[in-house]
């Protein structure tokens, strides 16, 4: 897939998050959730990795936010 075709998916994908969450009101995790789910099986990665892609790059993004906020409430911030 050319770079062009996923700087687009990744763009409608943007925009579809902010039409979700602004106007249609869903909770903003839930439409994160759909939205990177579409964006995967728009890109071509095949449905059975899906879940596996997202839990690995959810995991790695909530293993850094952990250490930020253990860090935080132990020097009482």
């Amino acid at each position: 897939m050319s770079t062009i075709t996923l700087l687009c998916i990744a763009l409608a994908g943007v925009i579809m998050l902010l039409l979700l969450v602004i106007k249609a009101k869903v909770q903003p995790f839930v439409a994160l959730l759909l939205v990177s789910l579409l964006v995967a099986l728009a890109a071509g990665i095949p449905a059975g990795e899906v879940g596996k892609v997202m839990i690995a790059g959810m995991g790695g993004v909530l293993g850094s936010v952990t250490i930020i906020i253990g860090l935080g409430a132990m020097l009482g911030v």
